[in-house]
């Protein structure tokens, strides 16, 4: 029964997505991307993953088009180094805080 053993093994290893390649697209990623914040990047990422999954590519290609996938919607992210107009981007709008009444 060992030679089943190997068999089986060999024929998964090339087809299963590997967390090897997952984490160096990930990797790739954060070091593209530093001017958002790293677990956006991972959120936008994971998310990637899972549509790709989800549209039927095959293991091989799943890495690769998640990783351009990713790509493509963070260029469409605002910088972060303006709060507001990220806010202003998202359809939520610049908050007014309401001020405390002075005591007389």
């Amino acid at each position: 029964m060992p030679g089943v053993h190997e068999e089986v093994a060999d024929m998964t290893v090339d087809t299963r997505l590997t967390t090897r390649e997952l984490r160096d697209a990930a990797d790739r990623l954060l070091a593209d991307r530093c001017d958002v914040p790293a677990g956006s990047v991972m959120r936008t990422f994971s998310r990637a993953v899972r549509t790709t999954l989800l549209d039927g590519f095959s293991s091989s290609e799943v890495v690769a088009e998640a990783e351009r996938r990713t790509r493509e919607l963070l260029a469409q992210r605002p910088a972060a180094a303006g709060r507001p107009y990220l806010r202003m981007w998202a359809g939520v709008g610049v908050l007014a805080v309401p001020q405390p009444r002075r005591a007389r």
